[in-house]
């Protein structure tokens, strides 16, 4: 018997169904795609920016279920750059309500120098074993400001059907 060849864990960029990607509360000039899309994300000048408040509940949706492992994000000013995130599994139709008041599969609690540099940031691995939609809710930033900016964002991980985790190291020494 021939062993299964698995899937790499990678940036999953190419399984995010860009027309399902929405943010509740962004500014009409800084849309989520913004800090999601290749080569956008690499532009200083381009970022997803909150609108009414510091608030903002992201929703991807992948082209298949994915094994999410970690996340990075990045704000070049850490008076803008979220405090946290608050990761929701395969939810519907949540709101800022249900995401303030419910704890979600993990919050992951982000330091000034992790989004500066875009540090990728370790999941509980076990929760996301088969994520098709993902929420994530930002309350607030470092800064207290009306605006939480971020530069890009990014998920790692792989298809559900083949997953390495030996393949992990790689990204946890390339991040």
């Amino acid at each position: 018997v021939k062993p299964v060849q698995m899937a790499e864990v990678k940036d999953l960029i190419s399984l995010i169904d860009f027309r399902g990607l929405e943010c509740l509360n962004e500014e009409s000039g800084h849309p989520v795609s913004h800090a999601i899309q290749e080569p956008m994300s690499l532009d200083d000048n381009v970022f997803l920016a909150s609108d009414c408040d510091q608030q903002l509940l992201i929703n991807i949706r992948f082209q298949q279920t994915v094994k999410l492992h970690s996340i990075s994000v990045k704000a070049l000013s850490p008076e803008n750059a979220p405090k946290s995130l608050k990761l929701f599994i395969n939810p519907i139709n949540i709101g800022f309500d249900e995401a303030e008041a419910q704890g979600g599969a993990q919050t992951v609690d982000l330091s000034p120098e992790q989004v500066l540099e875009g540090a990728v940031v370790p999941l509980k691995f076990v929760k996301f074993q088969s994520v098709n939609t993902l929420a994530i809710f930002v309350g607030g930033n470092y800064g207290d400001s009306d605006k939480t900016i971020i530069h890009s964002l990014r998920f790692y991980g792989c298809p559900r059907d083949g997953c390495d985790m030996k393949d992990w190291e790689k990204v946890k020494k390339s991040g």
